[in-house]
């Protein structure tokens, strides 16, 4: 379902997304990628990489507005096809 599907660049790798699935970094990390994280809760920005496309929902509230095209991993979910850069 491409509806769902997360590519994680810059190696291109794609995940089907999961309702199941915390977030898009337990996503990354799922697909045996290693992203830079600390509090796992939208706190530190640690996490945060760019938005290349799509549209995320954050469940924890990030304590700091996320600039326009970056997102954090630890606290959002994709709302359809999503593309994020990695550091």
């Amino acid at each position: 379902d491409a509806a769902q599907t997360v590519t994680f660049l810059p190696d291109g790798r794609q995940a089907q997304w999961h309702e199941d699935c915390p977030s898009l970094l337990d996503l990354a990390e799922a697909t045996g990628l290693s992203p830079d994280f600390n509090c796992r809760a939208g706190l530190c920005n640690t996490c945060m990489c760019t938005l290349v496309s799509g549209e995320v929902d954050y469940f924890e509230e990030p304590l700091d507005p996320v600039p326009e095209g970056k997102v954090l991993l630890c606290c959002s979910r994709p709302r359809g096809p999503v593309a994020v850069e990695l550091p």
